[in-house]
């Protein structure tokens, strides 16, 4: 039972505060916020109580949803605290925790001013202004800073992000060479020579550094991500075997468990057999992933498939033979994240696993990766048939779908992908219709797009691009091409069978298996990578003059 703050004797000693915080804390790591709050509230009565009591109460206003209550909080324990460098630093952290750059920027600049002496101080609080999007001023400051402490290598790495989330990784590589030679010890500096390395095309060296930081950190589930990637980049699947041991480690904050008592499958056969495959990671990875599905469904008795609501209809039609259920998201006692699934019976379930566990023990060697060009996913041929008769509305007998950017905007971001004004030397193309499928809020680009160029992107405010994953894959069955960046709606539109173009910044995908300019698993599509010397602006009219309108130019007399 809920026992009421009032109920709660105030602490008048500091082993009585102690008590307050420890049985607070307990109901915190329970996930029982409420009455956590009520603890850590009550603790704040005593009269010496330690300035981190607001960083806990705030960590369950979050929780709760409560996050002006959580801000206000912390901006008292702002004013409280502005002459204690260590309360400073611990509640600017708790901020970058929180996903509150800003207020952040307040605690680590009163800490510098507070102890201007000690280099991690500066580290804090350009990470805080890079984490604001303020990623001039971070490298500004680590510039100004850098003349003073010339052997910290973790300001060589801070200087580094910076450059890296403004200009890109191969413009910050010398300043991760420089901590990387000061330190060769800390893993997050040969962690992101993998990644310099992966941008500037050099995989071989990314996967070099990749098993580097395995070693400095051999208990790291990160380490063990970036080798997997770095090993199917280069076409190496027993390293990538290996590395994949630790996909989903309970220690990755992004892992999610399906909390069944139901034998996890390692690579049995699925003859006679009934299995579970859980969902995971985004709803891109969710459909490319989703190719495994035709042959297990061959081989093993009875499939369920689990996956995002969105997905249920486009699944359920795409898969008939299998059970289809979207996951229903919690979280364990223990705060794991878990995934539940409705109207199934684990006692009748042999096995289960993600499906990157799947992928783990069916994609032993290059040769196994089937080639689904064709498609996988099947929607409703009403649906198809709907979007077939829109088209044909439409001036021109060519119809090209476009997605340029992520659906997440974030300043960190942004060098991924070419701006929609960039993409204008494609979109110029004669005798072509150009059609949106990029999902979110994107009407002010298109407008401008219009204003600036007289170009014209059709695009059908009836379908929802973000939601309705059935009616957008019948609207892409219609197409002769969909280009785009490396998102779920151009992958959605290759697994519905459509001819694809993936235009990427630098760094191939990992799913290439070691292949350049493609990937096995639609190996009629087509990839171009931005060269990393190159601007968008500068590459865009390159690859429609180079690439894009020679092969267009074939198509329509094909047509």
């Amino acid at each position: 039972m809920t026992q009421k703050n009032n109920d709660l004797p105030t602490p008048r000693t500091a082993r009585q505060y102690e008590k307050l915080i420890l049985a607070g804390t307990k109901h915190y790591e329970a996930g029982e916020l409420q009455d956590a709050l009520r603890y850590f509230t009550k603790a704040l009565e005593f009269k010496g109580y330690h300035p981190n009591t607001l960083v806990l109460m705030a960590r369950c206003l979050f929780g709760l949803g409560m996050k002006n209550k959580a801000i206000s909080l912390l901006e008292h324990a702002l004013d409280q605290s502005a002459d204690n460098p260590a309360i400073c630093e611990s509640l600017g952290s708790a901020c970058l925790s929180f996903d509150m750059p800003e207020l952040a920027v307040k605690f680590f600049t009163l800490y510098v001013q507070l102890n201007s002496g000690e280099p991690i101080g500066y580290n804090n609080l350009a990470t805080a202004l890079r984490e604001n999007s303020q990623l001039d001023e971070s490298i500004q400051l680590l510039q100004d800073i850098l003349p003073i402490f010339p052997e910290n290598a973790i300001l060589w790495n801070s200087i580094g992000a910076g450059v890296s989330f403004r200009d890109g990784y191969p413009a910050a590589q010398v300043f991760y060479e420089e901590a990387y030679r000061l330190d060769p010890t800390i893993p997050m500096f040969s962690s992101n020579l993998c990644l310099v390395y992966a941008n500037i095309g050099d995989y071989e060296k990314a996967h070099e550094f990749a098993r580097k930081t395995v070693k400095l950190a051999p208990n790291a589930y990160y380490s063990y991500l970036a080798l997997t990637h770095s090993s199917f980049r280069i076409g190496d699947f027993e390293s990538a075997f290996k590395a994949l041991e630790w996909h989903n480690h309970p220690s990755d904050p992004g892992a999610v468990f399906m909390p069944y008592d139901i034998e996890k499958w390692q690579g049995q056969s699925l003859a006679g057999k009934t299995i579970l495959i859980g969902a995971e990671q985004g709803i891109g990875d969710e459909v490319l992933f989703s190719c495994l599905y035709p042959d297990v469904i061959k081989e093993a008795k009875h499939v369920i498939i689990g996956c995002d609501k969105r997905l249920v209809p486009l699944f359920e039609n795409s898969f008939p033979e299998a059970t289809i259920r979207g996951y229903i998201s919690g979280q364990h006692d223990a705060g794991y994240n878990v995934r539940l699934y409705d109207d199934i019976d684990p006692a009748n379930i042999d096995y289960m696993c993600l499906y990157t566990e799947l992928m783990r023990y069916r994609w032993r060697k290059f040769e196994d990766v089937p080639d689904m060009s064709d498609g996988y996913l099947i929607p409703h041929p009403e649906k198809v048939a709907y979007w077939k008769d829109k088209l044909s509305e439409l001036p021109y007998d060519y119809n090209i779908g476009l997605c340029w950017r992520s659906g997440l905007k974030q300043a960190k971001r942004t060098m991924y992908y070419a701006e929609l004004l960039e993409w204008a030397a494609v979109l110029k193309t004669k005798n072509v219709n150009f059609i949106n499928i990029q999902y979110g809020d994107c009407d002010d680009e298109i407008k401008e797009l219009f204003d600036v160029h007289g170009l014209t992107l059709h695009n059908f405010k009836e379908l929802n691009l973000k939601d309705d994953f059935e009616g957008t894959a019948a609207l892409m069955k219609n197409f002769d091409l969909v280009i785009g960046s490396v998102t779920s709606p151009v992958a959605q539109a290759a697994a519905a069978g459509c001819l694809c173009w993936w235009v990427e910044y630098n760094l191939k995908p990992w799913w290439t298996f070691g292949l350049e300019g493609k990937t096995p698993i639609f190996n009629k599509n087509k990839f171009s990578l931005k060269p990393s010397a190159l601007d968008w602006n500068v590459y865009m009219p390159q690859f429609a003059e180079e690439e894009f309108t020679p092969w267009i130019t074939e198509k329509l007399k094909e047509k």
